[in-house]
């Protein structure tokens, strides 16, 4: 049993669910990093929000966290595992492992100087990049994309539901979404690509009075769960490659800690519910 020296450092039980999922390439020198040393890194920079360079001197060389992390976030290895562990945890809370219902919601958030999609919300009030999200009623991850935030919800959505296809989620009959996705040319474009129908849930008739949106409030708390993570309290990564990745790490955290609790992240320790 490995000592856990940062509260975001994976435990034993956490690491053996996700060792099977990473690539083993054969061939070539034999290992000598640690994987489960690589992976505690990225989750210490996702959770603190520090920079690369700024990684404690008891993991590995920034250079080697980098390269594994780059490595990870273009062949498709994030995606693999956090698919597989919303499966896990969906078949952990005795649902099935395709959902029936999805809502989808975006989030703008500031970005540093620099680098792709950046734009102006003005809604908002936020110069940055915009995350527009599609989760299950138990707020587990479906879909993620990243525009510039002056994009439009509705006109942005495809990028994220094309994602939602009936080979991946036959199940799905439902999307909940909110005023700003009431838009003909998005009615148009999933009767002709989803498998589903669109509801619009309605906000309250006066305006500037908070209301928990039916339905909908399970996008909201997800939203919620991203933001504890420093890392993507606002957007740091200088391409959307990085910032989907980080989006995704941050849920793999979650779910991990969902299957087998740290016991020291309590902030982590939702129900699931829904």
């Amino acid at each position: 049993m490995e000592a856990r020296r940062y509260p975001s450092d994976l435990t034993d039980a956490q690491w053996a669910l996700v060792e099977p999922l990473l690539p083993v390439y054969p061939g070539g020198r034999p290992r000598t990093t640690s994987l489960r040393e690589v992976l505690n890194a990225i989750f210490y920079i996702v959770r603190t929000g520090c920079q690369w360079r700024f990684l404690p001197k008891d993991f590995p060389p920034k250079s080697t966290v980098w390269g594994y992390f780059d490595q990870w976030r273009h062949n498709g290895t994030l995606e693999a595992i956090h698919d597989a562990l919303r499966a896990q945890v969906r078949r952990h809370e005795e649902r099935r492992s395709t959902p029936s219902a999805a809502a989808i919601d975006s989030q703008s958030v500031a970005a540093t100087e620099g680098g792709e999609q950046l734009g102006y919300d003005a809604a908002k009030k936020v110069k940055g990049r915009k995350r527009h999200i599609v989760v299950d009623t138990m707020g587990l991850l479906l879909a993620v994309t990243v525009t510039a935030a002056s994009a439009d919800d509705a006109r942005a959505a495809p990028q994220a539901l094309a994602q939602v296809s009936e080979r991946d989620f036959p199940r799905l009959r439902l999307l909940w979404a909110d005023q700003k996705y009431h838009n003909h040319a998005l009615y148009a474009w999933v009767a002709e690509h989803g498998h589903y129908d669109l509801q619009v849930v309605r906000g309250p008739k006066k305006p500037g009075r908070f209301v928990l949106l039916p339905r909908r409030w399970v996008a909201e708390r997800t939203i919620a769960w991203l933001k504890r993570c420093r890392r993507l309290t606002a957007d740091r990564e200088k391409t959307v490659c990085s910032a989907l990745a980080m989006i995704r790490l941050a849920m793999i955290h979650v779910m991990l800690n969902r299957l087998h609790p740290a016991g020291d992240i309590p902030e982590f320790h939702y129900r699931l519910a829904g």
